[in-house]
């Protein structure tokens, strides 16, 4: 579905019209005459709502979304929690656990964990998986590497960053090597093996 939206000025100070391609669960603003310019075309209604329920009918039943959340007595320590986000939230769990706390983004955790004296405690694996994973988070390991998220192809990976120092030994404990761009690069396969392997890595580190 196309709409109109608001416009933008290009370098020369004119406006650039713009509309916003609507599906079922994206949204896109280009210009109009890009629009002009690709395979998009009008379509009529019986066409479009048949085009529509076919993407709606492929999405998922469900979707799983992460929030992470500073709880207990948050009023001594609010001005040391991310000023640029200050939602709380009240849930409950489906074991019936009722939760009441300050949202944290992913990569505000590091930040907040120092600020809280936990400067030197690391995430658990699991946690470090999900999170480079789902969100993009990253973390500095010890010696130096940082463990990421890379696409490559498309999919996501789970990379260490200046650990090819230590590919040898990092090979033996589950991870693998590629080269991309005529340069070799090392991943933890992604797979529920992931926290074992990552663990092993931290112990190689140090």
């Amino acid at each position: 579905m196309s709409i109109p939206t608001h416009s933008i000025y290009d370098a020369d100070g004119g406006v650039v019209p713009r509309v916003l391609l609507v599906r079922p669960q994206k949204e896109t603003r280009i210009p109009v005459k890009d629009l002009e310019s690709s395979t998009w075309k009008a379509v009529c209604v019986d066409a479009f709502v048949a085009g529509w329920s076919i993407e709606v009918d492929a999405l998922p039943k469900f979707t799983t979304d992460y929030l992470h959340l500073v709880t207990g007595i948050l009023l001594p320590i609010w001005k040391i929690l991310p000023q640029h986000n200050s939602r709380v939230f009240r849930l409950q769990t489906s074991d019936g656990q009722k939760i009441l706390g300050r949202v944290v983004n992913a990569q505000d955790i590091q930040s907040v964990a120092e600020q809280l004296g936990l400067k030197n405690k690391l995430l658990s694996p699991q946690e470090l998986v999900s999170l480079v994973l789902n969100e993009g988070y990253s973390q500095q390991l010890p010696g130096g590497v940082t463990l990421r998220r890379s696409y490559i192809a498309t999919e996501p990976r789970i990379e260490l960053v200046n650990a090819i120092s230590l590919a040898e030994r990092l090979l033996a404990v589950g991870c693998f090597t590629e080269i991309i761009n005529w340069q070799k690069r090392i991943f933890i396969p992604v797979s529920d093996k992931a926290p074992a392997i990552l663990t092993a890595v931290i112990e190689i580190l140090g």
